[in-house]
C-alpha cells in the first residue's frame, strides 16, 4: 500500500482523500438494515459514534440496533452512557432501558427504570406507552394496577379532544385542547394535536408556535420535530427544513408508532428511499397484526423509486384481505398512469374518513396530514367522498387549471342536495378559473339556472 502511494506521488498524480463523517456511516447503516445485514449496520453505527461521540442521536441509534439484535444488556450500557455523560437530559433513555429489561424478563428493573422515566418526564412523549407497560409489568409482578399512582394518566378530556380531531371537527378540537393546555401547559401531546387542528384550519403560524413550545421543553420530541419540519416547508423556510431533515434522517425510533411518524414525514419531504426502508421494516415487524395503511405507504414510496411492480404487489396484498378498501383499488385502476409518471400516489391520501375506516383502524390522523391531492385524487374524492372529505379536499386543492376538475365542480354545484357550506367552497375554487381568465364570468348564473332545473317537482 505504501509503495503504491509512493509511486503515485512520484508520478505526480494527485491522491484524492475521502472525507467520511458520521452521516456517511449512518446512511451505510440504514442501507444495511434495509438488507437485514444487522452485523454490518452495527459496525456502521459504531463508526458514527466514533466520528461524533457527543451526538446523543448516534448513541441512541447504536442502542437501538443492539436491542434489535437481542443484545439488550449492550443496549442498556449505551443508554446508561448517554445518561451518565453524553446528554443526561435525554430522560427517554430510561424508557428505552425499561423496554430492554422487560425483554430480558427482569421486570423489577424494568419497573424501576419506568418509574424513573415517569418521575423525570411526567408529560413526555412516551406517556401512553409507559402506562401500558406499567400495566403489563404489574401483571407479571402479580400486582394490582390500581395501586400505582403513576399509571393514572389524564386521558378523559384528551381522548375526547382526539375524537373531535379524528372526526374532522377541528375548531371544536382546538378549543378543547386549549382548555387542556391551560390546565396542563407541559402536556406535549396536547400541543402537538392542537398544532394539527390549527393546521387544518389554515392557521399555519399558530400551529408552528405550538410546536416550538414543545421543542423548547423537549428538543428531541419526535412528533414535534416531524410536525415542525412539515410546517417549515409550508412556510417556505428552506434552510431550516434542511437542518431539521439532517436530524430526522439520523434518528431510528424504538417504538413502531414513532417509526411510522418518522417514515411518513421523510416520505412527504422526498426522502423516499429511507421512508421505504422504514415502511418495509414496519411491515416485517407487524407479523399477525396488519395495519394496511402502512402497505399503502410502502407502495407510495416504491412508486417514487420507480418500483411500480412492487407497489402493485403491496396494493394487491391489501385487497386480498380488504376487498372493499378504496385506496388501493383506486391506485390499481390508475396503475398505468403511475408507471408513465402521470400520477404519483400520496402518502396521506385517505378515501375513508378516520372515524369510519375499518381498513386502517389504528393510524392517527397526523400520519396522513398535510396532503395536497392531485387532480385525479380530487376527482375521486368529489365522486365518492362524503361532504366532510370533499370540503377537506377542496380546501387543500392546489389550482392547476385542470378542465376535468372544473367540469366535476360544475356538476357538483348543480346538485340540489349539497349544503350551502359545500356550495360556497365549490364556488370559491371555481373563482380561481375566473381569476386565471379561463372561465366565462357568467358561469355562476348559468349553473344556478341548471340547479333550478334539476330541483324535484313538489305538488
Amino acid at each position: 500500500m505504501n509503495d503504491y502511494k509512493r509511486k503515485v506521488e512520484e508520478d505526480g498524480r494527485k491522491v484524492i482523500s475521502l472525507h467520511w463523517d458520521a452521516n456517511f456511516f449512518f446512511e451505510r447503516a440504514v442501507r444495511s438494515l434495509d438488507r437485514h445485514h444487522y452485523d454490518k449496520a452495527l459496525k456502521y453505527f459504531q463508526k458514527a459514534v466514533e466520528y461524533e461521540p457527543n451526538n446523543p442521536v448516534n448513541h441512541c441509534n447504536l442502542a437501538g440496533i443492539l436491542s434489535e439484535m437481542g443484545n439488550y444488556e449492550g443496549s442498556n450500557q449505551v443508554l446508561a452512557d448517554i445518561l451518565d455523560g453524553v446528554d443526561p437530559a435525554m430522560v427517554e433513555c430510561h424508557f428505552y432501558m425499561a423496554n430492554n429489561y422487560a425483554n430480558m424478563s427482569q421486570f423489577e428493573q424494568a419497573e424501576t427504570s419506568l418509574l424513573t422515566y415517569l418521575d423525570l418526564d411526567k408529560e413526555g412523549q412516551f406517556l401512553d406507552e409507559a402506562g401500558e407497560m406499567m400495566e403489563l409489568l404489574n401483571k407479571e409482578l402479580k400486582r394490582s394496577s390500581s395501586t400505582d399512582s403513576h399509571t393514572q394518566l389524564p386521558v378523559s378530556d384528551y381522548d375526547a379532544a382526539q375524537r373531535l380531531l379524528q372526526q374532522g371537527h377541528f375548531s371544536e378540537a382546538s378549543e378543547s385542547l386549549k382548555q387542556i393546555i391551560a390546565v396542563q401547559p407541559d402536556l406535549h401531546e396536547a400541543r402537538n394535536q392542537l398544532a394539527i387542528a390549527l393546521y387544518y384550519q389554515g392557521k399555519i403560524t399558530e400551529a408552528a408556535i405550538q410546536i416550538e413550545e414543545v421543542l423548547l421543553q423537549d428538543p428531541y420530541h419526535l412528533h414535534g420535530l416531524c410536525n415542525q419540519v412539515i410546517l417549515m416547508q409550508h412556510l417556505g423556510q428552506t434552510e431550516q427544513v434542511k437542518q431539521r431533515m439532517n436530524i430526522l434522517k439520523r434518528m431510528i425510533p424504538f417504538q413502531q408508532e414513532h417509526l411510522l411518524k418518522l417514515a411518513t414525514t421523510l416520505g412527504m419531504l422526498g426522502e423516499h428511499q429511507l421512508a421505504y426502508t422504514y415502511f418495509r421494516k414496519l411491515i416485517k415487524q407487524q407479523e399477525s397484526v396488519h395495519q394496511w395503511v402502512i402497505y399503502h405507504y410502502a407502495a407510495t414510496a416504491a412508486c417514487h423509486l420507480q418500483k411500480a411492480d412492487e407497489a402493485q404487489k403491496l396494493w394487491q396484498m391489501i385487497l386480498r384481505f380488504e376487498p372493499e378498501a378504496e385506496v388501493p383499488a383506486f391506485y390499481m385502476e390508475h396503475l398505468e398512469q403511475i408507471k408513465l409518471g402521470e400520477l404519483m400516489p400520496s402518502y396521506q391520501y385517505q378515501l375513508l374518513s378516520p372515524s369510519t375506516s375499518t381498513a386502517y383502524p389504528s393510524v392517527s390522523i397526523e400520519h396522513y396530514m398535510y396532503a395536497e391531492p392531485t387532480y385525479i385524487q380530487l376527482l375521486h374524492m368529489l365522486a365518492h367522498g362524503n361532504e366532510q372529505q370533499q370540503l377537506r379536499a377542496l380546501q387543500s386543492y392546489v389550482f392547476d387549471d385542470n378542465d376535468e376538475v372544473y367540469q366535476a365542480l360544475r356538476q357538483l354545484l348543480i346538485q340540489p342536495q349539497i349544503s350551502e357550506t359545500l356550495r360556497t367552497e365549490v364556488k370559491r375554487v371555481l373563482r380561481q378559473w375566473t381569476a386565471a381568465q379561463t372561465l366565462p364570468t357568467d358561469y355562476f348564473r348559468v349553473d344556478t339556472e341548471l340547479a333550478k332545473s334539476s330541483l324535484p317537482i313538489v305538488d
